[in-house]
């Protein structure tokens, strides 16, 4: 008890912000264009950059605070567009210590998520800006308990309309086990009811069927492969049930043909109609290297884990996580193999002009929540994105996929002060994101001190007497 009041004081103790925050000569990670500008004077009041000058600054009344920016970065907040959250007390500490200021959330609960917004909004506790889809619309037999089954075309259309008028979300989350039917009558209700659907392609379906049908963002570069394919019209009518294939009864033996048939060429032909279109992609890299190197259990030693719980120490466990445990050694070859794939194919989205989204996937497997989306911008550079291209798509490109580029992803005047003050530049190297030396969150000033403090108080929690529960039917994602 005496590690939640403690952590419970951390996350209050900037209930009441200073009003007026002066940033000094700090040089300022551009992020709509890629360059740095040097040597700014920033003005943070009532949680709004009200100021950004070259020479003096105009000051009506003298600042509560001052912060010496010189030789220092200030970047916009990060954000982690696929994430799952369960527990604020032992999540949201996390998310801030590591400038992390805005969440897509991908299956979470609306009753949770109405008293953290609640709770944030008052000031109660210090939180990420959510944006969420509540519950997964999934098949008739859901992955996951707690989705929404959809059996029929009507099933879909309810879904919908329920999601968006009594749950109040605000996107639909889709996924793997839609039938091809039901999923275009959810893509249609969903636009006739003008709210965003996204999450998984599902796998009836391919993925410039679903740009067309105006997902809004495809995750995990699900059917990417599989629509690449040479025999991509005897994959899509096997799983559909119209032909009938017994050599690809075992998943071996599916992702063999996959890699055999696959076609770079054709997928760039693929990736030009999706530009077309109005979609993004998250390719949650983090998750996919996590599935990828499951199996290797030194993992388990990073020292992060200590901020995760020893449940989720037990959860990464592949020899007893549902989804692979039954796996072979010539699976955990294949996957590492699609992962691969996977960082090639991330370069040939980009190349092609589609948006990208950082996104981790916590806390599947060895994604950590807030420590993870560093590792995600890690591996956008490694597949071949430059450190600025990467920054943006934990910056300014979520902010324009939710219309909020008026207020968030930049350091610009009028938009809200969430902001990160780094001490190395991220655009020279992208890992210096992780050079934090103070957030802010709306205003609200976070020292190096109070965030070494909340990330303490989290490991104390999962430490001492406070017990972690963990419903992996309510949120984690499915590899296959």
């Amino acid at each position: 008890m005496k590690s939640f009041m403690l952590l419970m004081l951390l996350l209050t103790v900037q209930e009441l912000p200073a009003q007026t925050i002066l940033i000094k000569n700090v040089n300022i990670v551009d992020t709509e264009n890629g360059k740095l500008i040097s040597s700014r004077h920033v003005l943070i009041r009532d949680g709004i950059i009200s100021q950004v000058t070259k020479g003096e600054v105009i000051l009506t009344i003298k600042p509560d605070t001052v912060v010496d920016g010189t030789g220092r970065y200030l970047m916009p907040g990060l954000w982690d567009m696929h994430t799952h959250i369960w527990n604020e007390a032992t999540t949201f500490p996390l998310l801030i210590a590591n400038g992390i200021t805005g969440v897509r959330g991908m299956f979470e609960m609306m009753n949770n998520v109405n008293r953290w917004r609640e709770d944030i909004s008052k000031g109660k506790i210090a939180g990420p800006q959510l944006m969420v889809a509540g519950p997964i619309v999934d098949g008739p037999k859901p992955v996951w308990p707690g989705s929404v089954a959809v059996k029929d075309e009507a099933d879909g259309k309810r879904a919908v309309d329920s999601l968006k008028n009594k749950l109040k979300v605000d996107f639909i989350k889709v996924y793997s086990l839609l039938s091809r039917q039901n999923y275009l009558a959810i893509a249609a209700e969903s636009r006739r009811q003008n709210i965003p659907f996204a999450g998984h392609v599902p796998n009836e379906i391919t993925v410039v069927e679903a740009a067309e049908a105006g997902q809004k963002s495809q995750e995990h570069l699900y059917g990417m492969i599989e629509s690449a394919s040479d025999s991509a019209d005897h994959w899509f009518a096997y799983l559909q049930g119209t032909v009938k294939d017994s050599t690809m009864k075992k998943r071996s033996l599916r992702k063999e043909f996959l890699f055999r048939t696959y076609n770079e060429n054709k997928l760039k032909r693929l990736l030009q109609q999706i530009k077309k279109t109005d979609t993004w992609i998250c390719p949650t890299l983090t998750v996919n290297r996590g599935i990828a190197t499951v199996d290797d259990t030194t993992l388990l030693n990073d020292p992060r884990i200590a901020y995760m719980g020893k449940f989720i120490k037990g959860m990464w466990d592949f020899r007893t996580d549902f989804r692979f445990k039954s796996w072979t050694p010539l699976d955990f070859e294949q996957s590492k193999k699609e992962f691969e794939l996977k960082l090639s194919i991330t370069k040939l989205v980009y190349d092609a002009g589609i948006p990208i989204l950082a996104g981790t996937d916590f806390p599947n497997p060895h994604c950590y929540a807030g420590f993870g989306i560093h590792d995600e911008l890690e591996l956008l550079v490694k597949a071949g994105l430059s450190a600025a291209a990467a920054l943006q798509t934990a910056t300014i490109n979520p902010a324009k996929y939710f219309n909020l580029a008026a207020t968030e992803g930049s350091v610009a005047l009028n938009k809200n002060a969430n902001l990160v003050l780094l001490t190395k530049n991220p655009l020279q190297n992208i890992s210096n994101t992780k050079t934090i030396e103070m957030v802010f969150v709306k205003g609200k000033l976070f020292t190096t001190a109070q965030l070494e403090e909340m990330k303490e108080g989290v490991k104390k929690m999962l430490g001492g007497v406070v017990q972690q529960t963990f419903n992996t039917g309510m949120y984690a994602d499915h590899d296959d």
